[in-house]
């Protein structure tokens, strides 16, 4: 069994999100990912493959299909496949923890941030 303390993961940089890896398998992957202010994921999409996100702790936005949804702490929000999709900090740092399947040596990805 394979124990991870998300919490400990968290770094932020200033001129980009920071991305860590928490899991990558063949049917499912799991990364963190923390924003400054401002920092955003640009819009994207996975071919067959759906994400959760879970917002850790501080605030922002998740667009999916052009439709935008502001989220915070405690927030977890479904991305289905095929569809495009953004992320963007607020005037607060972000931490947001998800969640995708298949796993890359799965799924056929394109146009991936």
């Amino acid at each position: 069994m394979q124990t991870v303390s998300v919490l400990d993961m968290i770094e932020f940089a200033d001129k980009r999100r920071v991305r860590k890896k928490i899991l990558s398998e063949s049917l499912l992957e799991a990364e963190l990912v923390c924003y400054e202010p401002g920092q955003g994921t640009r819009e994207h999409f996975h071919k067959e493959q759906e994400e959760i996100y879970y917002i850790v702790e501080g605030s922002g936005s998740i667009t999916i299909d052009g439709e935008t949804t502001d989220v915070q702490a405690g927030d977890m929000v479904f991305s289905p496949a095929d569809v495009p999709h953004s992320i963007a900090a607020g005037d607060e740092r972000m931490v947001m923890f998800f969640v995708k399947g298949p796993g890359r040596g799965a799924a056929n990805i394109g146009g991936e941030a």
